[in-house]
């Protein structure tokens, strides 16, 4: 029986701290630390911080990090993760933050495209944001993930913006299963629009490819990339 989200913090621990994870940990934790300090903030937030091992990643940096999470389950495996390092951690979720922070930059991997009202959440991150702040956050590739993972069967339309509740597991965990994961897949014009409406302008773009010495370790190259990130600037 698959874990479903919250109960699966425990297992999403054992795969990241064991390294099997390896588009976590050879790909995007090394890839946010270098987009996140390369804009030399103060203050730093991550929302939708999960089991915490991006926002442990960013307490060895010379900036202040606030995490989130709104998950009891991934919460309190953040808890455990956290202790003892320089961050504060709430449960909460950036709907529910405080209009009084403010942050230099605010980051996310791969929520974006778990929270239904897309309007709303960009809305919330602004909120949080200095001006001139910036905002990074990854998605799976709206243009390929669902070639790879085959999400919406033969009623897929890329055009067209689609919702389920998916099951997922890594490359080198395949029989370790998490359920009851919300995806919500929009093209990227969605993303786009959505984003410039909400007040940001959108700086770059990185369409996510790893070194092919870090594709060998899948087993196979990559066909396209499976995810991307949104660099974004609060007007």
């Amino acid at each position: 029986m698959p874990l479903r989200w919250c109960e699966a913090a425990e297992l999403r621990r054992k795969q990241i701290e064991s390294n099997i994870d390896l588009t976590f940990v050879e790909v995007f934790k090394p890839l946010f630390v270098e987009w996140i300090c390369g804009f030399n903030p103060n203050r730093v937030i991550e929302i939708g911080a999960g089991t915490g091992h991006l926002a442990k990643a960013m307490s060895k940096q010379s900036f202040l990090v606030t995490a989130i999470e709104p998950s009891p389950g991934m919460y309190k495996v953040a808890s455990e993760v956290l202790a003892g390092e320089n961050v504060e951690l709430l449960n909460c979720s950036s709907f529910d933050l405080s209009p009084s922070r403010s942050y230099d930059v605010a980051f996310s991997h791969l929520v974006a495209h778990v929270v239904a009202d897309l309007v709303g959440y960009l809305a919330s991150v602004s909120a949080c944001l200095s001006k001139d702040g910036h905002f990074v956050f990854s998605i799976p590739h709206p243009c390929f993930y669902n070639s790879y993972k085959n999400l919406f069967g033969s009623g897929y339309n890329y055009m067209t913006p689609m919702s389920k509740e998916i099951s997922f597991s890594i490359t080198k965990d395949p029989n370790n299963k998490v359920a009851g994961v919300p995806y919500h897949h929009r093209p990227l014009s969605t993303y786009i629009n959505e984003i410039v409406k909400a007040g940001f302008a959108i700086e770059s773009f990185h369409e996510t490819y790893p070194l092919p010495n870090v594709q060998l370790k899948y087993g196979k190259p990559w066909d396209n990339p499976r995810y991307c990130a949104f660099f974004c600037k609060k007007l």
